[in-house]
C-alpha cells in the first residue's frame, strides 16, 4: 500500500487515447445533465465572472462553457500535470491552462478572485480524508458568495445490466470490472464517495443543492455510457497491474476481461451508475 494517499497518482492514461476518451465523456455527460452551469449558480454570476476549472486536464469543461457564456467571463483551468493541455493557440482568448495541485494549498494571489469553481470526474484520485482538504482549498478560491460545482460519479452503485434486446447478456463482465477497480482502490488509498449534503454544510457552505441523475435516464445514451465507463474502468485496472499487489488483475486478465466487457455492450447490455451534481455557495459575510 501506498504511505500517503495523498501522493497516489492519476489512475487513468495520459495520452492521445484517454484524450479523446475525455472529449467523449464530456459530452456524454453534458447530455445527460442537461447544462454547463447550474441555473441556481448560473443567475448569479456577474457580468465579468471569473471561473477556475480544477482538475482542468483538456480543458475541454471551459471551452464549451465559454461559448456558451458572455465574452466577458473568464476561465483559469488547474491541472497537475500538462500532459492533456489543449494547445495555447486553440484555446478561446478568456481561456487559460495553469499549473495547480488541488490536494495542496492554492498560491494565496488566487485566494479569493473567482465567483466560480467547477470541479469534475477527479473521485478516481481521492480517498479517505483527501476530499475534505480538498474542499477546503479550492473553497479559499472563492469570494464571498461564490459557488462551487462539483460533479462526480457514483462508481459504488455502478454495474452491468441486461439490456432490451433477445441477444444482450447479463452484462456480467462489466459488473466485476467495475467490482474489481473499486475494490482495488478502496484496498490501495481508501476510495469512497462522500455524502454530498453534510459534507458541504460540515464546510459552511450554504444554498445547498444536488441533482442525482441516472446514466440509463435516457436509454439512447446507455452504449455512450458504457462505452465511455468501460474505457476508464480498465484504463485503470491496467495501470494499477503494474504494481503487481496481490489479488490485482494481471495486465493479461485485464485484456481478456476488457474483450469480454466489449461484448456485453455489443450485445445491448450496459453499465449504469449515478451522476452527482453538487453546489453551495459561501457565505457573503462572516459569520
Amino acid at each position: 500500500m501506498s504511505s500517503d494517499s495523498k501522493d497516489e497518482p492519476y489512475w487513468l492514461e495520459r495520452s492521445t487515447a484517454e484524450q479523446q476518451r475525455l472529449a467523449k465523456q464530456h459530452h456524454v455527460w453534458t447530455t445527460a445533465i442537461g447544462y454547463l452551469i447550474h441555473p441556481s449558480i448560473a443567475k448569479t454570476l456577474p457580468e465579468n465572472a471569473k471561473i477556475a476549472d480544477i482538475g482542468a486536464g483538456t480543458g475541454v469543461w471551459m471551452i464549451e462553457t465559454s461559448k456558451a457564456s458572455p465574452s466577458t467571463y473568464q476561465f483559469d483551468g488547474y491541472d497537475i500535470s500538462d500532459a492533456q493541455f489543449t494547445a495555447k493557440d486553440l484555446l478561446p482568448s478568456n481561456v487559460t491552462l495553469n499549473f495547480g495541485d488541488f490536494k495542496k494549498p492554492f498560491p494565496e494571489e488566487l485566494h479569493g478572485k473567482y465567483d466560480m469553481v467547477n470541479i469534475r470526474l477527479i473521485i478516481v484520485s481521492m480517498g479517505k480524508g483527501v476530499w475534505e482538504s480538498t474542499l477546503r482549498n479550492v473553497l479559499a478560491l472563492l469570494k464571498p458568495g461564490g459557488a462551487i460545482q462539483w460533479v462526480e460519479g457514483d462508481f459504488f452503485v455502478a454495474r452491468g445490466f441486461r439490456g432490451t434486446s433477445s441477444t444482450s447478456t447479463g452484462g456480467h463482465t462489466l459488473t466485476k470490472a467495475q467490482i474489481q477497480l473499486n475494490s482495488t482502490l478502496i484496498k490501495r488509498f481508501g476510495y469512497n464517495f462522500p455524502d454530498w449534503t453534510p459534507f458541504y454544510a460540515e464546510a459552511g457552505l450554504e444554498n445547498i443543492e444536488e441533482d442525482v441523475l441516472s446514466t440509463d435516464r435516457n436509454p439512447e445514451q446507455r452504449p455512450d455510457f458504457t462505452e465511455v465507463g468501460i474505457g476508464a474502468v480498465f484504463g485503470g485496472l491496467k495501470n494499477l497491474a503494474t504494481i503487481k499487489e496481490e489479488g490485482y488483475w494481471t495486465e493479461q486478465q485485464v485484456e481478456e476481461y476488457r474483450a469480454k466487457a466489449i461484448e456485453d455492450m455489443k450485445s445491448g447490455a450496459y453499465l449504469r451508475w449515478d451522476l452527482h451534481v453538487s453546489i453551495g455557495f459561501t457565505p457573503r459575510t462572516a459569520s
